[in-house]
């Protein structure tokens, strides 16, 4: 876990953050499990969205409910599961994966509403998750020394999200290509963070 002095010179620690290169093994383990799982499966959603042969609504709603639900999975099961880790950062990722495993309920139960109806659906359940996935990766910034990866991969998803929010229905083509290239994207940063995660320098 990190620690901080405050101005009085008190030692204090951080609930949110710990030291990358610090941590247990388990505690490695876990994260470049985290990641790699994550990782994995946002490669394979996004490259089924750009490579489906028949590209549809109910195909978004089917990889992008599923992506949710697993990752949420994986991420209640690592912050439960690593009771060594910052109390902070297991509550924030279960309360975000809780979310993240409703937006994935909701889209998987409505893939035979209207439309015009699971457009709007999945553009904010995909808004909302991607937004509370680049906020979540964005807080745990401050636990490596490389905060590079974590950054550019907390920018990305909450861009994404905002794209998909400010452009729902302009084009269900657009949307989907855009979520295919966009998941495509953080599976791959996340595989990079999954290999490169306390590496160095241990």
């Amino acid at each position: 876990m990190r620690e901080f002095i405050d101005d009085e010179g008190e030692r204090h620690i951080d609930p949110f953050c710990f030291d990358e290169f610090g941590m247990i093994d388990r505690g490695v383990k876990a994260i470049r499990f985290l990641y790699g799982v994550t990782g994995v499966v946002g490669l394979i959603g996004g490259g089924a969205l750009l490579i489906w042969p028949v590209k549809t609504l109910v195909v978004l709603a089917v990889i992008l409910g599923a992506y949710f639900i697993i990752a949420s999975v994986v991420r209640i099961g690592v912050a439960v599961g690593t009771p060594f880790m910052p109390a902070g950062w297991r509550a924030l990722n279960i309360l975000s994966s809780l979310l993240l495993l409703f937006c994935g309920i909701i889209m998987l139960k409505n893939q035979t509403a209207s439309a015009a109806a699971l457009a709007t659906l999945a553009a904010i359940a995909i808004g909302f998750g991607w937004i509370i996935e680049g906020v979540v990766t964005l807080v745990e910034t401050g636990m490596v020394h490389n905060r590079g990866l974590s950054i550019l991969s907390g920018v990305l998803s909450i861009v994404a999200g905002i794209a998909v929010f400010m452009f729902p229905l302009e084009s269900v083509d657009l949307m989907i290509v855009f979520s295919g290239i966009a998941l495509a994207v953080l599976g791959g940063v996340l595989l990079v963070r999954a290999f490169t995660f306390g590496k160095i320098s241990r």
